[in-house]
């Protein structure tokens, strides 16, 4: 809840007649009466941040082409959640719709990347990459924007479907040791099994996975959700030399309280390179290759 929101709150419980009273004013002050409108109520309330600006779905405002297909998107995914059709293990099922939609300015940004890196990165096939792939719920995204953008494309996903090992875990990771034992592969594939034969599911820990993955020669985009520094960076290493010029790279925990380590490894690894690095309010983070 933000200091706005408990302070009016505060005000009109304490002091009855103080909400009609606000009313009036903003009423009475036409370059005001916004704000009574629009800067008390969030327009988004989701994991990382609130907005009271219009958002990019819904239909409060008229939506372009990358809105409209995204709102399609959204749309499509939540009837599969609903019929079960699309399996999130991460979430409670009670939980599941509400968790999605307060993911959506994230989910936005997935898409979003995706959907440059298809239509400006160099003419050929447009492979596409996750390291760290769950469900499936990004890469559902990321792979509906890639098939919006033509015949010729591809995804690898890289994920270990296991528990989290604690020798690939810094000190201040250690906390997350034994988590996501609950994945399962078969689980993803079926999450995905629309995208058909486009899509190599590689199974195993990185970075020691690359070793015996089918891997492509070129990327124009990857996503990396390892919550994990040391993987991270194997990562980037691994797929860096692999980017096309105007790829996109995007992290999903680069700004989070806890993931300290992760974000000073990436910048120190980011030094040199010819890549332009923009962290996002939502704790995400993009980086564009020159």
């Amino acid at each position: 809840m933000s200091v706005k929101t408990k302070f009016k709150d505060w005000l009109y419980t304490n002091y009855p007649g103080s909400k009609q009273k606000v009313e009036n004013f903003f009423a009475d002050a036409p370059l005001l009466r916004k704000l009574l409108r629009v800067g008390f109520t969030p327009t988004f309330q989701g994991w990382g941040m609130s907005t009271f600006t219009h958002t990019p779905w819904g239909s409060a405002t008229d939506l372009g082409d990358i809105e409209q297909a995204f709102n399609e998107t959204c749309s499509q995914l939540t009837e599969l959640v609903k019929s079960d059709g699309f399996k999130l293990t991460q979430f409670k099922p009670a939980e599941r719709l509400s968790m999605l939609n307060s993911l959506m300015w994230r989910h936005y940004i997935v898409f979003w990347s995706a959907t440059f890196a298809a239509k400006y990165a160099p003419r050929g096939t447009h492979n596409f990459v996750e390291c760290g792939v769950c469900d499936g719920l990004t890469s559902f995204f990321a792979l509906n924007a890639a098939a919006r953008g033509g015949s010729d494309w591809g995804a690898y996903l890289y994920d270990a479907w296991e528990a989290m090992r604690g020798d690939l875990l810094l000190d201040s990771e250690k906390g997350n040791q034994g988590e996501y034992a609950y994945l399962n592969v078969d689980v993803t594939r079926a999450n995905l099994t629309m995208f058909g034969e486009r899509v190599r599911f590689n199974k195993g820990y990185i970075p020691e996975s690359f070793a015996g993955s089918e891997n492509p020669e070129a990327i124009v985009w990857m996503h990396i959700d390892l919550n994990s520094a040391t993987p991270t960076i194997a990562a980037l290493d691994f797929f860096w030399p692999r980017m096309v010029s105007g790829g996109v790279v995007l992290f999903d925990d680069y700004a989070w309280p806890g993931y300290e380590d992760t974000r000073n490894l990436i910048l120190q690894w980011l030094k040199g390179k010819d890549g332009t690095l923009l962290p996002l309010p939502t704790g995400q983070a993009l980086i564009f290759k020159r």
